[in-house]
């Protein structure tokens, strides 16, 4: 956490800043409201239509994608109700002389299994920084001031005008005790931690960062997770939830998910979510888990997009943008995505640069706009390779902008040159191109429409 500045973005969610790239992981707007609305809300018609999905998340970081899509799906899906301890009632727990004993067989084949699927949605997360991935399920996101009137005054006040203005005062007062950004990111970011609002379903589902702990935990064992390593300054923890913390310190010291008894496992956590924790218990947690296949490749993404034959639904890339990460923004790195997209899938990212749109276009991609239907503005970028996936494409203006030096992509022969190296490639082509520039292009097609009125 040396590298990085956690800070509070104003929709309560966690943001990092990197101190190396001198640029910030998320919106200041909000982190989570970022992932719901450039990734998760522009892919709901392939996540509603079909059943097995298999999602690659490339630049997973503190993972606020990969938690709303598990959000939304886990939301989504009204079928997993809470069912253990009432399959245990319907004499699925045996008692003879005083033993209890437990049709493990029976009980698992109807946990693990929805609707006949097993696993049904697969998410691949690319990341480089295995300290973030680790430290990803610990994030907390912090009530705003506008989440905290609403639980004290009912949403049935909200037909009356005075129902927001008295939201409104209130929000201004509860900020004065709203935790605080240092004043160097509060200054650098223009952040204020003020009249935040966030959408009730842009929530994190209760069951999503103990399902990354347990993946985890799987994946790095008895090291998993080394909680001073990772957060070396006390100033830090106050971003970090300590019952998470706990629930992992308890998880690694008993090993309860990694029993053979495979019902020990479902036993324990449907215990603790029932006697021991609080929160709201309208879903089996096994059931939830057993949704979801996730696997985390930390590399370069170059070198672990070259190790994955999948073909996926949905790809969401979310780099840093390309003046910090040009390697993953490559006509080279963009065409290996298109190899692994499935017939009518998407590719969704949150930039609108004529640079990103034209090596989409140069890799063959259908190219349009993701459209936010409540702030009425595009917000990002969606390719496929099925032009049917494309409800808003490019218009005319667009695509002749991405033909200007503004859209001369990046290149990476054979995925290994150095930052610098292709930056260095591109300003070259730049610098000796014969394509008018942006500005020159932006002119030129005022004065035809002002000639046209």
């Amino acid at each position: 956490m040396r590298d990085y500045e956690p800070y509070y973005t104003e929709d309560g969610s966690i943001g990092l800043y990197s101190y190396a790239d001198n640029d910030v992981y998320h919106s200041k707007f909000g982190a989570l409201t970022e992932a719901w609305e450039k990734f998760v809300i522009p892919s709901e018609k392939i996540l509603t239509q079909k059943d097995n999905i298999k999602v690659l998340d490339v630049c997973f970081g503190i993972g606020y994608n990969t938690k709303a899509l598990m959000s939304f799906v886990i939301n989504k899906n009204k079928k997993i109700k809470k069912n253990f301890f009432s399959k245990i009632k319907n004499k699925k727990l045996k008692i003879n002389n005083g033993i209890v004993s437990i049709d493990i067989n029976n009980i698992n084949s109807n946990i693990d299994t929805i609707d006949g699927n097993n696993k049904l949605i697969k998410i691949d997360c690319l990341d480089i920084n295995d300290e973030l991935v680790k430290l990803s399920p610990f994030f907390k996101t912090v009530k705003t001031p506008y989440e905290i009137y609403s639980q004290i005054v009912p949403d049935i006040f909200d037909c009356f005008d005075s129902y927001y203005k008295l939201r409104e005062i209130f929000a201004n007062i509860v900020s004065a005790f709203a935790p605080k950004n240092r004043i160097e990111i509060k200054e650098l970011l223009d952040l204020k931690f003020k009249n935040m609002h966030i959408e009730k379903e842009y929530k994190v589902n209760e069951f999503v960062n103990y399902i990354l702990i347990n993946r985890l935990s799987e994946l790095y064992g008895r090291d998993y997770p080394n909680i001073k390593k990772l957060m070396p300054e006390k100033r830090f923890r106050r971003f970090f939830d300590k019952s998470l913390i706990q629930y992992a310190k308890f998880n690694q010291k008993w090993g309860y998910n990694k029993s053979s008894l495979g019902i020990l496992s479902t036993l324990l956590h449907n215990i603790y979510y029932d006697h021991l924790s609080k929160r709201n218990k309208s879903m089996d947690f096994k059931a939830a888990e057993c949704l979801f296949d996730i696997n985390f490749y930390i590399n370069d993404a170059r070198k672990s997009i070259l190790r994955i034959n999948e073909l996926y639904d949905c790809i969401f890339l979310d780099a840093f943008t390309y003046t910090k990460a040009p390697q993953l923004w490559s006509v080279e790195f963009i065409a290996e995505l298109y190899k692994r997209l499935a017939p009518g899938g998407v590719l969704l990212t949150y930039s609108n640069s004529a640079l990103v749109r034209n090596t989409l276009l140069e890799n063959n991609f259908y190219v349009g706009k993701i459209y936010n239907s409540k702030t009425q503005k595009f917000v990002g970028t969606i390719a496929s390779n099925d032009k049917s996936q494309i409800d808003y494409p490019l218009d005319n203006y667009e695509i002749g902008l991405c033909g200007t030096k503004a859209g001369i992509p990046y290149h990476d022969p054979n995925l290994s040159f150095s930052k610098e190296d292709i930056i260095a490639l591109r300003e070259y082509e730049f610098r000796h191109s014969n394509l008018a520039s942006s500005s020159k292009y932006m002119k030129t097609r005022r004065k035809e429409e002002n000639n046209e009125i």
